[in-house]
């Protein structure tokens, strides 16, 4: 089974800088084919997300141009964050309380990524293979 620091280890870290046009940042996001990037200022400090539901809610909705407002003025900030050591049943709770789809994961205060609960829900569903097996091997084992 893998952990959340072996999940994210085979992941590459997709960030956009602060500035970023809102259209630039989508566009990298169709490119990376991913739903939500974060948002790094120059020292590599997270500031926020921007999500597709951010397109939605904050931009297209209310008819920003894309070219010319940055992915800072929209971001989301009150982000949902865990430590990388944190187990997944803990950041599945989290953000069962949160109603979030994403939860950033951090170590020592250092964005180390973004796991979707689909992310999670494989390790959870892999655990619980592992469970069925044992018990199916003792079972039948005697």
């Amino acid at each position: 089974m893998k952990n959340i620091k072996e999940l994210l280890s085979s992941r590459k870290l997709l960030t956009v800088p602060s500035g970023t046009s809102i259209y630039k940042a989508v566009c990298f996001m169709a490119d990376q084919n991913i739903g939500i990037v974060p948002i790094l200022d120059g020292d590599g400090k997270l500031l926020g997300v921007f999500s597709e539901r951010d397109l939605v809610r904050r931009v297209i909705a209310k008819d920003l141009d894309l070219k010319t407002v940055a992915v800072d003025d929209i971001m989301s900030k009150d982000l949902l964050v865990a430590d990388v050591n944190e187990s997944y049943e803990e950041c599945l709770k989290k953000m069962q309380a949160r109603h979030t789809r994403h939860i950033i994961i951090i170590e020592n205060e250092k964005l180390l990524g973004i796991l979707a609960m689909r992310d999670l829900l494989e390790i959870d569903v892999n655990v619980h293979k592992e469970t069925i097996e044992v018990l199916h091997n003792y079972i039948y084992s005697k």
